[in-house]
């Protein structure tokens, strides 16, 4: 969010609120479904698939899941001072997996439409433990994050962050 005049350095370090991750965890735990909580997500460009070699150096780097989306969200929700966690419900291997079948886009779309019904379960289940006020720092992400000073923020930008910025820029 922050660019044409503000600019802002949020905290990144750990990109999901742990709260919301916990919540989600239980909540999976509660329908009966396997959860591993924690882990190393990587963010490749898509919608190619992975080679081989990538897909074996991503493993000896300690990578548990690749996907094509969740670092963006992930980085614009602590922007907007959003609780963000990760639901990841696996679809294949990738290719490092030699006793598994290559990865073809018709077995990810009959596992993804699979997962769509368990994932809509975790999330009303979830949706009651996330309910709790929040004691985690994401409401608070902005808090000292603006580099801009007030007076120096176009208006216009100020304009356009309204909803995310408050007073912070008066």
């Amino acid at each position: 969010f922050f660019e044409q005049g503000i600019v802002a350095h949020v905290a990144f370090g750990d990109p999901t609120c742990s709260s919301l991750r916990q919540a989600l965890q239980e909540a999976g735990q509660a329908v009966g479904t396997a959860v591993r909580s924690g882990g190393t997500y990587l963010c490749i460009e898509g919608p190619q698939f992975s080679t081989k070699g990538e897909s074996r150096l991503y493993r000896q780097w300690g990578v548990d899941v690749i996907g094509m989306t969740n670092l963006p969200e992930a980085k614009l929700a602590r922007e907007a001072e959003l609780c963000y966690a990760t639901m990841a419900l696996v679809t294949d291997y990738d290719c490092w997996h030699e006793s598994e079948a290559a990865v073809t886009v018709e077995a990810i779309l009959m596992t993804l439409h699979k997962n769509v019904a368990l994932a809509k379960r975790i999330i009303r289940a979830a949706v009651s433990v996330a309910k709790q006020p929040r004691t985690c720092a994401c409401g608070q992400a902005l808090q000292n994050a603006i580099v801009t000073a007030p007076d120096k923020a176009p208006s216009r930008t100020k304009k356009r962050l309204a909803l995310l910025l408050g007073r912070r820029l008066e």
